[in-house]
């Protein structure tokens, strides 16, 4: 009798290893696109209006999917090149977009029915009810009336912060954000190499992800507090770190998900 095959399990000492070394193979070509990235994102955010918010999403999604795509080479043990980082790939971009707003979408409905649920529990509901009838009536241009918001919005967090059965719901529902979120870490990588559906690569996620959740948990944190040295670097050390992570990212995806290309990502599809 043959044992049933093994779910492949997480090493955050291999992902870091191999997030570092791949970053240390081609530095140049992750710092400029990195600098690149960003000057050309402060650019596009002194556009007003719609067009600035547009412009400012498509250029993240741009850096994301250039930053994603010069790591998949790195690990593949190839030298990522500048020109693997600025190609424009529109089926990833709407892959990785697409899969980014169902999931926003998601924790956006669950934060919305834990404030009500907290809401009710504190029984908050007369100081909500004026806070609404003063936000219909305000004047956006009027100082004033927006500064006379400020005490309703004190009386309602303090109703709530005061009420044990509104905390205990909020307490439940930043848990379940945490455990929906940390279960999600790989949603980039799922979109725009395995080329799931919105709903499967949420799915895909959650089914493989929850049971070394601890790990993935760590990995985060490790994240993080690389980030964190990055910004201690007098925030130049960024243009290193956050490379650095995106490839630990890829790394542990691969180890988790496989290193199949399903989607022809880095075909430009």
């Amino acid at each position: 009798m043959t044992d049933a095959p093994s779910s492949p399990r997480l090493s955050i000492g291999l992902a870091i290893q191999e997030g570092w070394q791949t970053f240390r193979r081609a530095p140049w070509p992750f710092v400029f696109f990195v600098l690149a990235a960003f000057i050309l994102s402060t650019v596009v955010d002194q556009i007003p209006g719609l067009a600035g918010i547009i412009a400012t999403t498509l250029v993240d999604l741009w850096a994301t999917i250039g930053i994603m795509r010069g790591a998949w080479v790195g690990l593949n043990g190839n030298s990522p090149r500048f020109r693997d980082f600025i190609a424009i790939n529109p089926g990833a971009i709407w892959r990785l977009f697409s899969r980014q707003l169902i999931l926003a979408m998601l924790l956006l409905v669950i934060g919305f029915a834990v404030f009500w649920l907290a809401l009710i529990a504190a029984d908050a509901n007369e100081i909500l009810g004026e806070l609404s009838m003063l936000l219909m009536e305000i004047d956006p241009s009027d100082l004033d009336q927006i500064t006379a918001l400020i005490p309703v919005v004190q009386d309602l967090a303090t109703k709530v912060l005061l009420s044990p059965s509104a905390l205990a719901v909020l307490l439940v529902g930043s848990v379940l954000g945490i455990y929906i979120q940390v279960n999600q870490a790989f949603l980039g990588y799922l979109a725009v190499v395995k080329g799931l559906g919105p709903i499967a690569t949420i799915q895909q996620g959650i089914c493989t992800v929850q049971s070394q959740w601890w790990q993935v948990l760590g990995l985060l944190v490790m994240q993080v507090v690389i980030l964190f040295l990055g910004v201690c670097a007098c925030g130049f050390g960024l243009l290193a770190a956050v490379p650095v992570v995106f490839v630990i990212t890829a790394s542990a995806y691969r180890q988790l998900f496989g290193a199949d290309d399903s989607a022809g990502f880095l075909n430009g599809s």
